[in-house]
Parts: structure tokens; C-alpha cells; sequence
């Protein structure tokens, strides 16, 4: 009997993704106390990761079928099914690392925050398995708007913040009048909405086709901090509490990113308008690479700097991409892990002491280890430096950048390790080498749990750069899934 279950839970296993934080969100509502409400948003979050790898274990492995339908329009390739799990384990830390900002607010703050950040998770994972672009579009705004919502929470508390939201919420219109245009074009140009049909459509106006499809890029790029697209990023996450910076900054960043490549590599694989969307994502991930890495030089604020460092990563993404390739995709999904690793380990790194300002990090290595240890390997990856998912992403994006000549790319590349160097050498510089001229504003006792998240990531980045086989045969499989060379 109870194999059974777990066949049919295994069955719907995208559904369960979805409404499993969704179920959270609604059970937080009604509680009201914090503290329980962060214990439920903890088991609804950890159940839909559990659920999330599981399945991901089991389609990448070869043992299911790509495809699952389950009573709704939803639709498992390869790069959803691999990017859920990320988003869902990405989220469940979040929502663990928000354990010590519980006293900040009031009850019905943190309870409502923590709803927040579930439907955060729920949104970007129905839109990395909805197969229709008015359901991504939807799925999207949802947890766009969470997201905007968290922002004007943590308002009351910091007034700088509003304008922040303000951003957010006037960005993020714009980014969904774009995806609207881009889907009706797109639709007129094809017949369809399914975003599987780009590639085996004859597209009867490729020109309409192709920008329609860059609308949408574009939509979702100001989503996800892509420079130069990316205004929101330093005035929401730039006076946001540190903790929930945690929502922004890794999570919802990530979701959007997630997002753009599964569309973007669906858009590139159809022969009529694959060779303009290339082109553009090849000069957007350019244009981030370069401005998000000086931006990050010339940042006085670590969550800025982590937000610009992340759209030099974002650019990375991008121009893996770009290539067009099973390589590309595998490069792609593999920039993403590292982003995720990295975002986790410096905003929960922030996070456990409440620093915001460079100078707040100044003898940090000696009030909090921990953390301080949590920041360095999230800078070492950010550098790229050996033996970190930093390098092991960045070699993927030169190996199939040289592969396909763009030998550019590489150079790219370079380009942002060296940056890298410098603010992440900076971060280290702070910690270990300067004296503290501030007390310690992190938490004690069982609240220190806040600190598992950038741990756990930091951990993580060293283990996946010193052993990274089952990685990169997850990843690799996932792209050939949606290329069609994998039944």
C-alpha cells in the first residue's frame, strides 16, 4: 500500500512541487505565530525539495519519461525538472535561514513574510514546468510579485526600502508587457503557445517570431538582474534586511534566471529565428558580464555587491546559452548551481551577523568564524578559484565556448574571475585583516541554525569542485533531454 502511494506521488510529482509550498503558505496564514509558521514554512519547503530531487533523480537517471502530464497543462523536460530542484532546495534554505529574523518583526509580519517566500518558490516552479507561455507568464507574475510584496514588508521596518519595491513593482510591469507582446507575437508567428512547438514549427514570420521571443528574454531578464536591465536590484536589495535578502537576492534572482535559459533554449533550437536569438543573448550576456563586474568593483554594500556580482554570473548564464549546443545548456545549468551556492553562502554568510555596509565586515573573521568562512568560499567562487563550483562552471563555459570558436567567450570569462579577484579579494582583505569597529549583531543559541544555509552552500561549493561527476551527468543529461538526443 505504501508503495503505491509513493508511485503515485512520484507520479505527480510536479504537482506536488507546486502545491506543497502553496499548502504552507495558506497553513502560515492561519497559524499567525511566528515561530510555528516557521516551522511549518520548514517542513512544507523541505517536502517539496525532497519531492523535487527525487524526481529529478529519477527522470535525469533515464528510469521516466521527460513528460508529465498530470491533470493540468504541465510539461517535465530535462532543464525544468533539474532547475526545480535547485529552486526547491534553494528555497527550503531560505526559508530556514529566515529563522533568526523572527523577533524583527511582529507575528503577523514573519508569518506573513515566510507565506511570501513559499509562494516565491511555488511560482518559479510552475513556470519551469508549464508548457504554455500564458501559464509561464502567470507563474512568473506570481512570484514576481511575491517578491515585490516581501520588499514593501520589510518597508516597515527600513523606509529605504520602499523605494526599492517601488522599483521592483514598476520594473516588473514593464518586464510583464513585454512577455504579454512577446507571447501574442509569438502565437501569431507559429499557431501555438506550447513553448515545445518553437523548435519543430514552421515559423510562417520569423522576423515577428524572433522578436516576440526577445521580448520575452527581455521580460525575464529585468526579473532576473541581467545587466544593464537590472535598476531594481541595488535599491531593493541595498537597504533590504539581510535576511530576507536571502528571498530576493538568491531565490527569486535565481527563479528568473532558471526561467530565461529553459525559454531561451527552446527559442534558440528553432532554425529560423535560432541564429538572432543567439546573437542577442550573446550581446546581453556580454553587456552583463562586463557592467555587473564593475559595478561590483565600485559597490560599498555587500548586498549590492553580491546583486551586481550575480549579474556578472547572470551574464555567464547567458552566453552559455548562447551557444546553442548540449554543451552550452549542460554549461548553462551548471552556472546556475554555482550562482545558487554562491548567493546562499554571502547573503546567509550576511545574514548571521546583519551586515550590510563593507565596513560592518571589518574583524569579522574573528567575532563570527563561521560566517566569515561561509563569505570566503562564497568570494573564492566568485573568483573562480580551483577546487570551487566557481571554476568548475566557468571551465564548462570555456570548454564549449572554445568548442563552438568563441574563443571570446573565454576571454569573457576571464574578464570576470579577474574582477572577482579584486571585490571578493577585498571581502576576505576586511575580515581577516582589519580590526572590528562594530559589536556583533548576529544571534545566539538555537537562532544560530539561521547560519546552516550559507554553511551547507559553502560546503557545498567545495565538495562539487572536488567531486563533480554526478553533477555534471545530471546537467548533461538534462540538456540532451531537450535537445531530443535522450528519449
Amino acid at each position: 500500500m505504501t508503495a503505491a502511494y509513493v508511485d503515485l506521488a512520484r507520479a505527480h510529482a510536479p504537482l506536488l512541487m507546486i502545491m506543497a509550498p502553496l499548502l504552507g503558505a495558506a497553513l502560515m496564514l492561519i497559524t499567525g505565530a511566528a515561530r510555528v509558521s516557521w516551522l511549518v514554512a520548514c517542513v512544507a519547503a523541505a517536502v517539496g525539495a525532497y519531492v523535487s530531487i527525487d524526481f529529478a533523480a529519477i527522470v535525469l537517471s533515464g528510469f521516466a519519461q521527460p513528460v508529465a502530464e498530470v491533470g493540468v497543462s504541465l510539461f517535465a523536460d530535462g532543464v525544468g525538472v533539474f532547475a526545480a530542484a535547485l529552486i526547491s532546495l534553494t528555497g527550503a534554505f531560505a526559508v530556514l535561514g529566515v529563522g533568526a529574523s523572527l523577533k524583527d518583526g511582529g507575528e503577523s509580519a514573519s508569518s506573513l513574510a515566510l507565506a511570501l517566500m513559499l509562494c516565491v518558490v511555488a511560482g518559479w516552479t510552475g513556470a519551469l514546468f508549464a508548457r504554455d507561455l500564458i501559464a509561464i507568464i502567470v507563474a512568473v507574475e506570481t512570484a514576481w510579485l511575491a517578491s515585490v510584496a516581501l520588499v514593501m514588508l520589510n518597508a516597515q521596518r527600513e523606509r529605504a526600502a520602499l523605494n526599492g519595491a517601488l522599483r521592483m513593482l514598476s520594473w516588473g510591469g514593464v518586464g510583464a508587457v513585454f512577455m504579454l507582446l512577446g507571447a501574442g507575437m509569438i502565437a501569431r508567428a507559429t499557431g501555438a503557445f506550447a513553448i515545445d512547438a518553437l523548435p519543430l514549427a514552421h515559423i510562417r514570420m520569423p522576423n515577428l517570431a524572433a522578436a516576440g521571443a526577445a521580448l520575452v528574454m527581455i521580460g525575464l531578464a529585468l526579473k532576473g538582474g541581467v545587466a544593464p536591465l537590472h535598476a531594481w536590484c541595488g535599491a531593493a536589495l541595498g537597504r533590504l534586511s539581510t535576511t530576507y535578502a536571502l528571498g530576493i537576492g538568491a531565490l527569486g534572482v535565481l527563479g528568473a534566471l532558471c526561467v530565461l535559459t529553459r525559454f531561451a533554449a527552446y527559442a534558440i533550437a528553432a532554425p529560423e529565428i535560432g541564429g538572432a536569438i543567439s546573437l542577442a543573448l550573446a550581446v546581453l550576456g556580454s553587456a552583463s558580464v562586463i557592467i555587473g563586474s564593475v559595478q561590483a568593483v565600485g559597490a560599498r554594500n555587500l548586498l549590492r555587491l553580491t546583486a551586481y556580482a550575480g549579474a556578472s554570473q547572470a551574464g555567464c548564464v547567458l552566453l552559455s546559452v548562447a551557444l546553442g549546443s548540449p554543451a552550452g545548456f549542460a554549461a548553462a545549468l551548471m552556472q546556475l548551481v554555482a550562482f545558487a551556492a554562491t548567493a546562499l553562502a554571502l547573503y546567509g554568510g550576511a545574514a548571521a551577523g546583519r551586515v550590510q555596509s563593507l565596513e560592518m565586515l571589518d574583524g569579522y573573521g574573528q567575532r563570527a568564524p563561521l560566517a566569515s568562512a561561509a563569505i570566503t568560499v562564497g568570494a573564492l567562487s566568485l573568483m573562480g578559484a580551483p577546487l570551487t563550483i566557481g571554476f568548475l562552471a566557468r571551465w564548462r563555459l570555456v570548454e564549449a565556448g572554445v568548442g563552438a570558436g568563441w574563443w571570446w567567450a573565454a576571454g569573457l570569462v576571464i574578464v570576470a574571475s579577474l574582477a572577482g579577484v579584486f571585490y571578493g579579494g577585498r571581502l576576505v582583505e576586511r575580515m581577516y585583516f582589519r580590526r572590528a569597529n562594530a559589536p556583533y549583531a548576529g544571534d545566539g543559541g538555537v537562532w544560530r541554525v539561521a547560519l546552516a544555509p550559507a554553511l551547507i552552500a559553502a560546503i557545498a561549493a567545495i565538495a562539487i569542485g572536488l567531486a563533480p561527476g554526478f553533477l555534471l551527468r545530471a546537467a548533461a543529461t538534462a540538456s540532451l533531454m531537450l535537445t531530443g538526443l535522450v528519449a
